[in-house]
């Protein structure tokens, strides 16, 4: 004879040995653990009526749950959605420590919460913190720099710069940018090789090997008054 017993109002039959009791109206969507909303099921039977609340109302919880207890999809995958779903409802109750703004989902991609941050990161406070705090680490300074001893080269034989890269050492072929200007420079031209210089009154149109530029600072002088 089988084995039967009474278990939560319905006769249990030990081929329900794996029996799950389920919740007729989800916890997730306001259900109880009240005797009348419990009934018991085997894993199929309690996979198949969260497929069937899935399809019904699209509620994530009942996909997982549906998914989960048939062997449908890796136990990462349902991780993954959970901790989503979790994160938006995050978003939704709590507001961002920042800016105080509450969003439906990631802040990231939240014009109001973006524009309040941009806000925020431009007061002077915010300015000057940052540049401390840049300062005290070394930030972007030395080996930290990413770009450090890197310098902009393009190929000898192009015709624009629109395909210049940077290296630290020049592959076969390519030249730095400034020395691919002065190969195209009129080199016959009396202003090759010229830079402004001044003395702190007067502006000079200078070649570097000129013997006044010791005496002199690089640069030219706005608004001055030429002898």
């Amino acid at each position: 004879m089988k084995q039967r017993e009474k278990c939560l109002g319905r006769e249990f039959d030990y081929k329900y040995k794996m029996a799950h009791k389920h919740h007729i109206i989800p916890k997730h969507a306001g259900g109880t653990d009240d005797p009348s909303n419990l009934v018991v099921l085997s894993i199929e039977e309690h996979a198949d009526a969260h497929r069937q609340l899935f399809e019904v109302h699209g509620r994530w919880q009942d996909y997982v749950a549906w998914q989960g207890l048939a062997k449908l999809a890796p136990k990462e995958e349902l991780v993954r959605i959970r901790q989503k779903e979790a994160a938006k409802l995050r978003h939704q109750l709590h507001p961002n420590p920042f800016t105080g703004v509450k969003t439906k989902h990631n802040f990231a991609l939240d014009n109001e919460h973006q524009n309040k941050v941009c806000s925020l990161a431009n007061t002077d406070k915010a300015k000057e913190k940052r540049k401390n705090t840049f300062k005290e680490i070394k930030h972007q300074q030395g080996e930290k720099n990413s770009q450090a001893g890197t310098k902009w080269f393009v190929e000898e034989v192009a015709n624009d710069l629109s395909s210049i890269k940077k290296f630290k050492i020049a592959p076969e072929g390519w030249i730095t940018t400034t020395e691919w200007r002065d190969r195209r420079k009129d080199k016959t031209n009396s202003a090759y090789g010229r830079h402004w210089y001044n003395d702190g009154s007067n502006n000079f149109y200078l070649k570097e090997n000129d013997p006044q530029v010791e005496k002199l600072t690089r640069g030219r002088l706005i608004a001055v008054n030429q002898n």
